[in-house]
């Protein structure tokens, strides 16, 4: 039974953000600014959600002090009437014990009774019929009057124990009317009490299901608001992952165009100055297509192969700035110059490297020392020229 309907669409407005940005791509610094500005806007909303979320928790869970409270009257509904249960129970074992009592009090006295009540009839029968007549007999039977009054104080002693017979029978019987009184009680009060402990476990089952209701409205309301927090947190933790790395992306692309601007600065102020063939080796290999020494299939050969014995002097074939200076791939151990005109050479397969990125080579400057690196069959110069990028046959170029 839950209030709040709160559905985030941030998450589903972020995604085809994105989407439509992987698809369509910056165009230009502006743009890619723009998608920076509208990702933090985007986040903006997603925390505001966050908040309004987190707002509306804290409304809920004050108006739950209502269902806490409920739900608290409730347990303490179910204890007082589990307590009511076993006090109950203690109180029929009790009743129960006590009529076992009088039922064993009973029959231990049912013999002696049984007994007094035999000798109270027989000296009932002896005092009430000839006792009088016996007192008579022993004032004429006496020889003197000593013996008279000896005979009549025995008389007086079988009457007297004949009265405490009687006696003792009355309290008896009054003892046993009173234990069968006794565990008639008790066995009424059991029967109550049993009566009672059956009501109080019907209330006590109806308690507890009101209890387990109550409880289970609680717990959707508490998954339904950390649910609700968690999609804003996961939302708001996407686009910061997206800002920092779009921001990360930016840098690195500023930082490239502006080592490429400087680059070309440096570049412009070099001119075209004549070139100088690479190695004084022939050339082996020229440029086009041919069947790779390596590999055993037809292929395109990207520039000349010059014949060169191992550390032999590699040559700047004309001034430029070194761009790459490192093993690339099948290349092997490889450089890089760029120079004027979008005009860049590479020189491949080398044992040794000379230079470092960005240093400035003149024309016939060493750069590296001829080798047999990445894929070769022996040592020698690949030789490449590139105009932005592309490769050229180098023959035009070379004097």
């Amino acid at each position: 039974m839950v209030k709040s309907k709160y559905i985030s669409k941030s998450g589903i407005a972020f995604l085809c953000f994105l989407t439509l940005f992987a698809t369509m791509g910056p165009t230009n610094a502006q743009e890619e600014e723009d998608v920076i500005e509208d990702a933090k806007e985007q986040r903006e909303l997603v925390r505001q959600e966050q908040l309004a979320a987190q707002a509306e928790i804290a409304l809920l869970e004050a108006e739950d002090f209502e269902v806490v409270a409920a739900l608290q009257a409730a347990t303490n509904l179910v204890n007082l009437q589990e307590a009511k249960e076993q006090a109950a129970e203690q109180r029929l074992q009790s009743a129960l014990d006590q009529k076992i009592e009088a039922q064993e009090g009973f029959l231990a006295i049912a013999s002696e009774i049984s007994l007094l009540e035999d000798r109270a009839i027989a000296y009932a029968v002896e005092s009430y019929i000839g006792l009088s007549d016996r007192r008579t007999e022993a004032w004429f039977e006496a020889e003197d009057a000593t013996i008279a009054a000896h005979k009549i104080a025995l008389l007086d002693l079988v009457s007297s124990d004949t009265n405490d017979v009687l006696d003792q029978l009355k309290l008896i019987q009054q003892e046993r009317s009173y234990l069968l009184t006794k565990a008639a009680i008790a066995q009424d009060e059991a029967d109550a009490i049993r009566a009672e402990l059956e009501e109080v476990r019907v209330e006590l089952e109806a308690q507890k299901s009101k209890q387990a209701e109550i409880k289970a409205e609680l717990d959707v309301r508490r998954e339904h608001w950390n649910s609700m927090l968690a999609t804003a947190i996961e939302e708001e933790e996407e686009i910061t992952n997206y800002i920092a790395a779009e921001e990360e992306r930016i840098a690195r692309e500023l930082e490239e165009a502006r080592r490429r601007a400087e680059l070309e600065a440096r570049l412009g102020e070099i001119t075209e100055a004549g070139w100088v063939y690479p190695s004084p080796g022939t050339v082996g290999s020229g440029f086009g297509m041919r069947m790779h020494p390596i590999l055993g299939y037809a292929r395109m050969h990207n520039g000349l192969d010059f014949n060169c014995q191992t550390g032999d002097a590699i040559r700047a074939a004309t001034d430029g700035i070194v761009i790459t200076a490192e093993y690339y791939g099948g290349y092997g151990y490889t450089v890089i110059v760029q120079h004027a005109n979008s005009i860049s050479t590479l020189y491949a397969h080398l044992s040794n490297i000379f230079v470092t990125v960005e240093e400035y080579i003149a024309a016939g400057e060493h750069v590296g020392a001829c080798g047999s690196t990445g894929l070769s069959t022996g040592p020698h110069l690949h030789f490449e020229v590139r105009i932005s990028g592309a490769p050229v046959d180098p023959v035009p170029y070379l004097p």
